[in-house]
């Protein structure tokens, strides 16, 4: 395409609710179509609940989601009580949230192609993966595969970019943790690193503290931070 019709075409980008008000004005309005966002963070930081909750904001549009379930943590009953709780119905919002379960890095894969190719994803306008990078480590495992492991990684997102640009999709990546560094310079770091960081727009830490969830996009100062709180409508 021209510059022209790439400007145009940004200009009729959507942007869709990720649930959460505070990180929504973090994220410029929330998740943004034609564009990819990670979110990494520790277990229990939230990460499936907020996966789980921004399918909502496209759904409620009568838009379909593809949520790509690695992990097996996907729970259409959590979806159903977030709708309920959000004065949502869910005989209305369920039909149009599609779960595609990925148990190796072929399947993760081939689900690009299979919400192009299902006719009732046709209108499909965001893409959830929980969790990017599972299947490429347990395949890719060790040091002596790093090189393999992240250009297998790269090859994904590329294609997944392309989707997302070309389609008109949002997509959230959801990504772990790994901790570098000793006791007081210990420091969290998202799986996959530069790799991830060369294809997506807007990458947002959370770290929990107590019963809150704090949120920052990486390389900012703390101060920077929104503070959240995981509830029965999810992460608030």
């Amino acid at each position: 395409m021209t510059l022209r019709e790439a400007v145009e075409r940004d200009k009729g980008r959507r942007v869709f609710s990720s649930g959460s008000g505070s990180l929504d004005r973090m994220l410029g309005g929330g998740f943004r179509t034609g564009e990819m966002v990670e979110v990494f963070g520790a277990s229990a930081t939230g990460k499936t609940q907020l996966a789980t909750q921004s399918t909502l904001g496209v759904a409620s549009a009568g838009l379909s989601c593809a949520y790509v379930d690695s992990e097996g943590k996907f729970r259409p009953e959590r979806l159903a009580s977030m709708c309920e709780s959000r004065g949502l119905d869910p005989a209305k919002i369920l039909p149009l949230v599609y779960c595609i379960r990925v148990d190796d890095t072929q399947q993760q894969l081939a689900a690009i192609g299979m919400v192009n190719e299902n006719e009732n994803l046709r209108n499909c306008a965001m893409v959830v993966v929980d969790t990017v990078t599972r299947n490429f480590t347990l395949e890719f495992g060790g040091a002596r595969a790093l090189a393999s492991r992240q250009t297998a990684l790269g090859a994904y997102l590329n294609r997944l970019a392309r989707d997302s640009y070309g389609r008109d999709r949002a997509v959230l990546l959801l990504n772990r943790v790994a901790t570098v560094g000793q006791e007081e310079e210990a420091r969290e770091v998202d799986i996959g690193g530069e790799t991830i960081r060369h294809f997506v727009q807007k990458v947002v830490h959370l770290r929990r503290r107590g019963d809150d969830v704090y949120a920052s996009l990486a390389e900012e100062t703390r101060e920077a931070e929104v503070r959240m709180r995981i509830t029965a409508r999810g992460l608030e």
